[in-house]
C-alpha cells in the first residue's frame, strides 16, 4: 500500500511539474546552459540595488509607459499575375480584385480598399535559339508580362483581417505583406503622460528635500525630455519551437531529424523599469509610447563682484614765497 501510495505522489509531482511548465512557456527553454550559468553568477554576487550619486548631482527621473490599442488598420497584401499579352494579365488580375472589392464591401462597408500599382515588366526567352525579334523595330518580342499590384486594407475592427486573408486565398492572393497599426489623438495621450509624470516628479523632488533637509531654491533647475513610439510589428520576435519529430529511415538505421518549425510571437516591452504604466493590461498588440523627463539641480552661478572705482586724491601743496622791502621802499621776492 505505501509503495501505490509513493507510486501515485510522484505521477501527481510530474504532473505538476508539467503544467508549471506549460505556463511559463517554452520559449525560455531556447537559453543555452551559458546564459544560466551567467544568471546564477550574477544572481550569487552581493551588489545593491543602487548606487550613490556623485556629491553634488542632484538629478531626478520619472519614466512612464502608454499601452495604447490601435484606433486603425492597415493590411497590405501583394498580388502577382502573369499573362501571354499585357491585356491578358491586366484583365486576369482586375477579376480578382474586382471580386475581392465586391466581397469586402459585401461584408462590411467599414473596410476601405485602395490598388497600388507597383511594376508592369515584360519576360523574355532565355534560349537564344527561341528569341523572336520585330520585324520593323528589331527589338525581341516578348513571351509574356508580369503585373504586380498591392492592395490596401483600411479598417478598425481587427476581426476584419481574418476574413481579408479568407477571400483573398480564394481569388489566388496569398501574400499578406504587413499590418500597420494607427492611433488618434496621439497628442492628447502625450499630454496625459506628461502631466502624469510632472506630478511625480515634483513629489519626488519634495520628498528628498523633506528627506535631506535641504532647500532647492537656491539651485537653478535643467530640464530634458523624450518620447519613443514602438509599433507592434518592431517588436516580434523568432522563435523555433523546442523538440521535433524525428525520422527513423530503417535501411541504414541512422536517424534523421525533421526541420524544426520557426514563427514569431509579440514581444512588447513589459511594465517593469517605469514608474508609472497607463493602461498596463494587454491582450492584443499595441502601440507603446515611451516618455522620460529628467530634471537637473545645479547650483546658481555666483554673481560678480562689482567693482569699486578708484577716488581721486587731491593734495594740497603749500607754496612760501618770502619778499624783501627794502629801505627805498621796493619789494623783492628772494628766491632759495
Amino acid at each position: 500500500m505505501f509503495k501505490l501510495k509513493l507510486i501515485a505522489t510522484a505521477a501527481l509531482f510530474s504532473t505538476a511539474l508539467s503544467v508549471i511548465g506549460q505556463v511559463k512557456g517554452n520559449y525560455d527553454y531556447r537559453a543555452n546552459s551559458s546564459i544560466a550559468t551567467m544568471r546564477e553568477a550574477s544572481s550569487n554576487q552581493n551588489y545593491g540595488l543602487i548606487n550613490m550619486p556623485a556629491l553634488g548631482d542632484l538629478t531626478f527621473s520619472i519614466k512612464g509607459l502608454y499601452n495604447a490599442p490601435a484606433d486603425s488598420y492597415l493590411a497590405i497584401f501583394t498580388s502577382t499575375q502573369v499573362g501571354e499579352t499585357q491585356r491578358e494579365a491586366n484583365d486576369l488580375l482586375r477579376a480578382k480584385i474586382d471580386s475581392i472589392r465586391s466581397g469586402v464591401l459585401r461584408k462590411s462597408g467599414d473596410v476601405e480598399m485602395f490598388v497600388d500599382m507597383i511594376s508592369f515588366v515584360p519576360l523574355y526567352e532565355t534560349q537564344a535559339e527561341k528569341k523572336i525579334f520585330s520585324k520593323t523595330t528589331y527589338n525581341e518580342i516578348p513571351i509574356g508580362f508580369e503585373l504586380k499590384k498591392n492592395l490596401h486594407f483600411k479598417y478598425s475592427d481587427p476581426k476584419v483581417l481574418e476574413y481579408l486573408v479568407t477571400i483573398c486565398a480564394e481569388n489566388e492572393i496569398y501574400d499578406l505583406v504587413r499590418v500597420d497599426y494607427f492611433i488618434e489623438d496621439i497628442d492628447k495621450k502625450k499630454d496625459k503622460m506628461i502631466m502624469k509624470a510632472e506630478g511625480m516628479l515634483k513629489q519626488k523632488i519634495l520628498r528628498h528635500g523633506q528627506l535631506t533637509n535641504e532647500d532647492y531654491k537656491d539651485k537653478d533647475r535643467q530640464m530634458t525630455e523624450v518620447f519613443l513610439i514602438h509599433l507592434p510589428h518592431e517588436q516580434y520576435q523568432s522563435y523555433t519551437v523546442f523538440s521535433s519529430n524525428a525520422m527513423y529511415v530503417k535501411q541504414s538505421g541512422a536517424v534523421n531529424v525533421a526541420p524544426k518549425s520557426t514563427s514569431q510571437f509579440y514581444m512588447p516591452k513589459f511594465n517593469k523599469n517605469y514608474d508609472f504604466v497607463l493602461n498596463p493590461a494587454m491582450l492584443e498588440p499595441v502601440v507603446q509610447i515611451e516618455y522620460e523627463v529628467k530634471m537637473r539641480l545645479v547650483p546658481k552661478p555666483e554673481k560678480p563682484k562689482e567693482k569699486k572705482e578708484p577716488k581721486e586724491v587731491v593734495k594740497e601743496k603749500i607754496e612760501k614765497q618770502i619778499f624783501w622791502i627794502t629801505p627805498t621802499g621796493d619789494i623783492k621776492q628772494l628766491n632759495f
